[in-house]
């Protein structure tokens, strides 16, 4: 269960879920290091071929928020990578652009961009604007109607993922809020078209770390979802707006994605989901996640059906379109998630394509999209 990225170009315009961003430089694996084979790293997924357990760090030494951490376990062989303190499963095949979908694609011969991964952009100045969007579905249901939308500001960005105690700013969409024009009859779910809401807060702060809340305004069929990493550049801004697309979930699909692979959502855990894209929006396949929860369950990847994704038990690694998944996540403790994929320009290579801590809540999905690192990590 992704969001569209809140800019229209990214489990997807920017959007919420698939606004999933914090990457580090190309790094080159070697000299492995020693490592208990025996044990189980927490939240690894991936590969069951593995590799040698232990290699040298996959992450930016200038990355000051990596620098001072440690795995929170030993690696184990399927999980040989240490990507910012996670440890990550060893990709088998080179990072794939996603072409020829709906969103968050690139023209047919386009190369990964990698610019955004060894810095970050600078920061612009803050200023306070009109934030609107959309309300995209991720996936049942044809209309947002009935979905609250509320905006938070990130307490400890890079270090424990917590958020303000009230909203900054909170609107509820209705059926009289336009619709967005962009055609959805692609979708399953929308043969003959589906409305996604239009929502607009006023006194939004750019240049700030935001989490997008959206959840159920009294209908019954909305689960919670919290999307981090929100960034709203000031560049962005036009006639004193900034656009993001928020996403939103029906409860029943949280039910159907775990069912999928065999798993029971209990109620006092927390799920994540999220896309991984390159440093143009564009989505990316053959990445492979990794986090330091201590969760029951291993990491899902979701086929490459943008019509209608679910996880697979097949998938190693990110298709296409970049989903991936985590269920029943302990809440209330920070979580980090890495993404790492092998560079298909330089062969025995690595791209730490991404790290970021949140928080996971019960019964909610926490939305986390890769897409280069924030003007506030290091």
């Amino acid at each position: 269960m992704v969001p569209r990225s809140m800019h229209k170009g990214g489990f997807a315009s920017s959007s919420g879920f698939a606004s999933f961003m914090a990457l580090s430089a190309l790094v080159a694996i070697s000299a492995p290091v020693a490592c208990s084979s025996n044990a189980n790293g927490g939240g690894t997924g991936g590969s069951s071929s593995g590799g040698t357990c232990g290699a040298t760090t996959v992450e930016d030494t200038n990355l000051q928020q990596c620098a001072s951490c440690s795995p929170a376990s030993a690696c184990a062989a399927a999980a040989p990578l240490d990507a910012c303190c996670n440890w990550v499963a060893e990709p088998k095949d080179p990072l794939l652009l996603g072409t020829g979908l709906h969103r968050y694609s690139a023209p047919a011969g386009s190369t990964l961009s990698t610019s955004c991964l060894s810095s970050a952009p600078a920061k612009g100045t803050s200023q306070m604007v009109t934030l609107t969007g959309y309300v995209w579905l991720f996936s049942s249901g044809q209309d947002s109607v009935g979905v609250q939308v509320d905006v938070f500001t990130e307490n400890n960005p890079n270090t424990d993922g917590t958020i303000s105690a009230m909203p900054i700013g909170t609107y509820t969409t209705s059926a009289s809020d336009p619709a967005d024009p962009t055609d959805t009859t692609w979708n399953s779910k929308c043969n003959n078209g589906c409305s996604y809401r239009q929502y607009t807060i006023k006194n939004v702060p750019t240049e700030t770390p935001l989490v997008i809340r959206t959840s159920d305004a009294g209908a019954m069929q909305w689960a919670t979802l919290y999307d981090y990493a929100v960034y709203l550049p000031s560049s962005g801004v036009q006639n004193g707006s900034v656009s993001y697309d928020a996403t939103a979930v029906a409860g029943p699909d949280l039910t159907t994605v775990a069912g999928t692979v065999g798993q029971t959502i209990q109620s006092n855990m927390g799920l994540l989901a999220g896309e991984v894209h390159d440093c143009n929006d564009v989505r990316v396949g053959g990445a492979t996640i990794g986090t330091n929860a201590a969760n029951n369950s291993k990491i899902y990847y979701f086929t490459n059906d943008e019509s209608d994704p679910l996880p697979s038990l097949e998938q190693n690694d990110t298709s296409v379109l970049g989903l991936y998944g985590l269920i029943n996540v302990p809440t209330g403790t920070p979580v980090r998630v890495s993404a790492v994929g092998a560079d298909p320009a330089n062969p025995g290579q690595f791209l730490m394509l991404g790290t970021y801590t949140v928080q996971l809540y019960p019964g909610a999905v926490t939305a986390l999209v890769l897409r280069g690192r924030r003007p506030w990590q290091p």
